[in-house]
């Protein structure tokens, strides 16, 4: 049993994730409130998990990772298959691939028509400033140094990653010195959540340099069953810590930040959500709430392996017993090499046809391949590239589906379900052939592996796509943001129909950005601390 007093807080963050970990730091800042953060993985103390090839170690397995089921899919010829979300301090910041990439201005312009006020593009570009601590740059009008969280420039380049582009340049595509800066189009290597060869995940950037705090207590293997309610009022959350069950109770608030499947799922448990679904589940209904757990957007990228006609690749230094040793004896000596960088170096965000104005397809290039049906390296030098649909119309839905919240889970991506996804995933695939055709990269690139047709009809496309995994690890948009009744959440992030209860996670996102999903997810947790902290005045 614990006492009133230590079970008793100012605000509780269920999840810390990388929303989670941001508003735990900034609500702590002062010293006025008593914070909770509650995670149900463990602490961030394997190595793997800080170095940035560990990427490779830690993502899917078990112990860093929740394991979903993902409903058969119909235009992917019914493949069905796990999808993993980080279960460690940090979230998925300490399993992903750190690429750090803020979207478009036309992406947060859209927001802001559909009712998100407070959302445009100026007013989030200073929650990224305030987050950013970008010494490879210095301060400037897209960068900022001096904030908690490391962004870099890569340490070294890459022949191939060069060639790819002068090829994209050759190709119609400029190339793009900063993809965080004036404009995302073009080629270019990434910037990403590093320094000095260590991931920078949101724990070690907002949560390490301030466990110290007395007003702060972060408790991981904490899983939460539920939000309490006292009428329409959260007043706490029920949670599990070695096998027993705990109360908490919430003087002010309590904040979901478990991501795009925990906080739906979660809010349907507690009985926020559709309210046949909940009945059907045997959860009594506090508030139905039809869009809990719609709208369920992610990019779908499925990628092409090439042979590589010289060994410079990843595979090629994973091969032999010495490629290894060299490995670990460049990143223990210098913090260099292949251990110090993400699984993708560089890449290109470009348009096809059927986007005239912004870029609509992100091709993601990785200096090593894989087989095409499971995560292991080629035995040979090999490179691939993803094609990534930037702004799916496919929506999906998570469900509740029994009382283990990850293994009855019902999720439904309905991957290109529109005729416009399967002819934006088809044009950047044409893409990335004809980029692989250019003569910067004919010294480089040799015969494509397992040749997929050249999809031209939906029944092609189905195929292919249904025979590889194709799907980013960048969910959003099941707690709907909006200025609309329907919205589950309101612009501050206020879950509507009840109260002293927010959700802050990439779930409030009405739309997909058009960027990989880990820098926006410290935005929002900068923009909820804004409104958290103004409501505290």
């Amino acid at each position: 049993m614990t006492s009133e007093a230590s079970s008793t807080f100012d605000y509780i963050i269920v999840g810390a994730g990388t929303a989670g970990c941001v508003v735990a730091n900034r609500l702590s800042a002062d010293g006025r409130h008593r914070v909770l953060l509650l995670e149900a993985g463990g602490a961030d103390t394997d190595r793997w998990l800080h170095i940035p090839i560990g990427y490779a170690r830690v993502f899917g397995k078990p112990e860093f990772n929740w394991i979903y089921q993902v409903q058969p899919e119909p235009q992917l010829n019914n493949r069905a298959g796990p999808f993993y979300q980080g279960k460690v301090l940090g979230g998925s910041s300490a399993v992903n691939g750190m690429i750090y990439l803020r979207g478009q201005r036309e992406d947060f312009d859209h927001w802001v028509r559909l009712g998100c006020t407070g959302w445009d593009f100026e007013s989030v570009l200073q929650c990224y400033l305030r987050s950013e601590d970008q010494r490879s740059r210095g301060a400037g009008p897209y960068h900022a140094v001096g904030g908690p969280l490391a962004v870099s420039d890569p340490a070294e380049p890459h022949q191939v990653v060069d060639a790819f582009i002068q090829a994209a340049t050759q190709a119609g595509i400029p190339s793009n010195p900063d993809f965080n800066g004036a404009t995302q189009e073009g080629a270019g290597y990434y910037q990403t959540m590093t320094r000095n060869g260590r991931r920078c995940s949101a724990a070690m950037a907002f949560i390490h340099p301030v466990r110290h705090r007395s007003n702060l207590t972060v408790k991981t293997g904490a899983r939460v069953e539920k939000v309490l309610f006292e009428g329409k009022n959260a007043s706490g959350v029920s949670v599990i810590i070695d096998g027993q069950r705990q109360t908490f109770s919430a003087r002010r608030e309590v904040i979901l930040s478990g991501g795009a499947f925990a906080s739906p799922l979660l809010l349907q448990a507690s009985g926020v959500g559709p309210g046949a679904l909940l009945q059907s589940q045997g959860v009594a209904v506090v508030h139905d709430a039809a869009d809990v757990g719609r709208n369920l957007q992610n990019h779908f990228n499925p990628w092409i392996s090439y042979r590589c006609k010289q060994p410079v690749t990843f595979n090629d230094q994973m091969a032999s017993r010495w490629g290894r040793m060299r490995l670990v004896l460049q990143y223990a000596l210098r913090r260099r090499g292949f251990m110090a960088l993400g699984p993708v170096y560089g890449g290109a965000i470009c348009r096809t046809e059927l986007s005239p104005d912004r870029p609509d397809v992100h091709i993601h290039f990785f200096l090593f391949g894989t087989e095409r049906v499971k995560p292991a390296l080629l035995p040979f030098s090999a490179v691939m590239a993803t094609v990534c649909q930037l702004r799916p119309e496919s929506r999906g839905t998570v469900e509740i589906g029994g009382p283990d919240l990850v293994k009855d889970a019902r999720i439904r991506f309905n991957f290109m379900s529109t005729e416009l996804d399967r002819k934006t995933v088809a044009a950047g695939m044409a893409r990335v052939r004809d980029l692989m055709r250019r003569p910067a990269l004919q010294g480089y690139i040799g015969d494509e592996l397992d040749a997929y047709p050249d999809v031209s009809t939906d029944e092609e496309l189905k195929n292919y796509t249904g025979e590889v995994r194709g799907t980013a690890h960048h969910i959003a948009g099941t707690c709907r943001m909006g200025g609309d009744a329907q919205s589950v959440v309101d612009p501050t992030l206020r879950v509507r129909g009840v109260g002293r209860l927010r959700v802050v996670d990439n779930s409030i996102m009405p739309t997909l950005l058009s960027a990989d999903t880990a820098a926006p997810a410290i935005m929002i947790g900068e923009r909820a601390s804004d409104f958290l902290l103004a409501d505290a005045r």
